[in-house]
């Protein structure tokens, strides 16, 4: 990966499906604040409709690796959100960084489909 190639962060959560809304609950302060940051370019949360309790959340940013592992994780605010969701998780987490594609030929979003945001 070029050092300034934009990212996408992939991350498979899965808690216990009983507590999924106890999960998201937590979850959204995190949001938040990953959104807010400057170098964050997208943020969705998918969930697994036929896999209770398994969340994804996809994180596209214009930062280095260097920097996603040196700066970003280590921000004080990821650790009230890791504290609150340890016993809710029932697996590991499962990450995945890749490199996005150079320019906008494999890179397509519809205004439409977030009509809310304008």
């Amino acid at each position: 990966m070029e050092e300034n190639t934009p990212l996408s962060v992939h991350v498979k959560i899965t808690v216990d499906p009983a507590k999924s809304e106890a999960f998201l609950a937590v979850l959204r302060p995190l949001f938040e604040k990953v959104t807010a940051e400057p170098l964050n370019i997208f943020c969705e949360v998918y969930r697994d409709e036929k896999n209770p309790g398994v969340f994804r959340i996809v994180e596209n940013w214009n930062a280095s690796l260097d920097y996603m592992m040196n700066v970003q994780v280590k921000k004080d605010y990821y650790k009230p959100y890791r504290e609150a969701t340890e016993s809710l998780f029932i697996k590991p987490q499962e990450a995945e960084i890749l490199s996005r594609m150079p320019g906008t030929d494999w890179a397509s979003a519809k205004r439409e489909f977030y009509p809310e945001r304008g």
